[in-house]
């Protein structure tokens, strides 16, 4: 799958009351706004967002902390502070309203958007989104996301590099060299005691963690397509959330354990043209 060189994105950054939020967008038509997983930046979208050019104006937003949005001034404790920071963008931007697309944190975000800001939402993207809110399901983040101490040596940089595949024969060194700027960016305590060990990369786990995902779920009137993989151990909540979303409906698209557009990038595209183009409904 190739998407759109990066020179062919309009990059650029909105001022919010909290810093800058970083965001490239593609294409023309009414907006999308797409979020991101942990701990990953709006490029992430890079090879995506390029597909849905014809149909939408696609908008990849750097969550606050991550990418090059800075970091707030003070830790994020609840997804409704990273939903007001997408607000801030819609600001920034001149728009109303837009339709949101998430994956993993991005789609638990999306998920709080909805439910605390609805006037600014028009449809929304819910992909592999899951109830974290208990004690073990926190500690799995816990282990996923943690600080790797700097050392003198630089030895904490092989470390990170480990950690986002690099060294695994046939490695894809642009994608990697990118995981590994966005995990080397959070990968710091300093002034984030609250997130314990996993550091400022466990800002947005740490708010998903803490979440009454299904009163937030249900309080959702914005037309809703959940998404989750056929292998996804996720998807054992997709029909909790269609029973619990007023009117949403659900895909489950081929995948290799979570769900993600690269594994099926026509099949995912064919969803998202039919949800966003028929209003949902």
């Amino acid at each position: 799958m190739q998407g759109a060189a990066t020179s062919q994105l309009k990059r650029g950054f909105v001022l919010s009351p909290h810093g800058n939020i970083e965001y490239f967008e593609v294409g023309s038509g009414d907006p999308l706004v797409m979020l991101h997983s942990t701990p990953n930046s709006c490029m992430a979208y890079r090879d995506i967002a390029p597909l849905l050019a014809g149909d939408v104006r696609a908008i990849a937003m750097s969550t606050m902390g991550y990418g090059q949005s800075d970091r707030p001034p003070a830790p994020y404790t609840t997804l409704t502070e990273f939903a007001r920071a997408v607000t801030w963008l819609l600001d920034g931007l001149g728009l109303e309203r837009a339709s949101v697309y998430g994956n993993s944190t991005g789609s638990q975000i999306a998920l709080a958007l909805a439910a605390e800001f609805p006037e600014r939402v028009d449809r929304v993207i819910l992909e592999e989104v899951f109830n974290w809110g208990t004690p073990p399901r926190r500690a799995v983040h816990e282990r996923l996301h943690r600080y790797y101490e700097e050392s003198a040596d630089g030895s904490h940089l092989l470390d990170l590099w480990r950690k986002v595949g690099g060294d695994r024969p046939g490695a894809d060194l642009r994608r990697t060299s990118e995981r590994f700027l966005n995990n080397l960016i959070v990968n710091s305590t300093e002034g984030a005691d609250v997130y314990g060990p996993m550091g400022w990369e466990g800002a947005g786990p740490y708010a998903m963690t803490h979440l009454d995902i299904w009163e937030s779920a249900a309080r959702i009137r914005a037309p809703t397509l959940v998404i989750h993989g056929t292998t996804s151990q996720l998807g054992r909540s997709h029909e909790k959330f269609l029973a619990t979303i007023p009117g949403a409906r659900g895909a489950r698209l081929p995948s290799s354990g979570n769900f993600k557009p690269e594994q099926a990038p026509e099949l995912w595209l064919a969803e998202v043209r039919s949800f966003l183009g028929d209003g949902g409904r």
